[in-house]
């Protein structure tokens, strides 16, 4: 009689690397990357160093990989508001909401983001926040322009608007998700919206009596 030996399972390697990355945004969250060892990443995603080196070439990798990953769910959350009918003041709206919400609920993109020189590496950091910086003004610039287009915004300069736009935003958000803004955020996000709705706001006809 053959006796076979009992099966073993191996996770996919995409589901192993979903672990890892996972393990990782919890121990950089509490300790910060910096703080955070290799060997410590391996015993909170249940695998050998062995297994996280075959992923990763060193910390700086991994913490690169996290940040990137996590970005790209966040682009393509506003992609998808970008690919939906409706207006370009709606659009941006929906994209300040889906910003304050990534950014309150992980705490190494933000960190990141601000290029905070003890809860991140710092070079990664920088370079992975210029990149993404750049690829959300161009998000806003293209909503700006689909804005133009429709006539609900007067003749602008998307890229520039853009620019302020998201610095603007961007500095409210990091002040309302560390705690530290002087208004209620919903508030102040409504008092910027108007002001950019009356500067770049295309005016109405009075005949509709808005």
């Amino acid at each position: 009689m053959v006796r076979h030996a009992p099966s073993v399972h191996v996770p996919p390697v995409g589901a192993r690397r979903t672990t890892i990355l996972e393990a990782a945004r919890r121990r950089f969250s509490r300790f910060g990357p910096q703080k955070t060892t290799m060997e410590e990443v391996a015993r909170e995603a249940g695998c050998s160093r062995a297994t996280l080196y075959s992923h990763f070439r060193n910390k700086e990798d991994l913490y690169e990989s996290l940040l990137k990953a996590d970005a790209e769910d966040f682009i393509e959350d506003v992609e998808r508001v970008l690919a939906k009918p409706g207006g370009a003041r709606r659009k941006i709206r929906r994209i300040v909401e889906i910003t304050r919400t990534t950014y309150a609920k992980n705490r190494v993109l933000r960190l990141a983001v601000a290029r905070d020189g003890e809860m991140s590496l710092y070079p990664v950091a920088h370079a992975f926040a210029r990149g993404q910086d750049r690829r959300i003004i161009d998000l806003l610039r293209r909503v700006l322009e689909q804005g133009v287009q429709e006539g609900s915004l007067r003749t602008i300069d998307p890229e520039r608007v853009a620019y302020l736009m998201f610095h603007l935003g961007s500095f409210l958000v990091a002040r309302e998700t560390s705690g530290k803004g002087d208004y209620q955020f919903d508030e102040i996000m409504t008092v910027m919206d108007d002001v950019f709705d009356r500067g770049i706001g295309k005016a109405r006809s009075r005949r509709s009596g808005s």
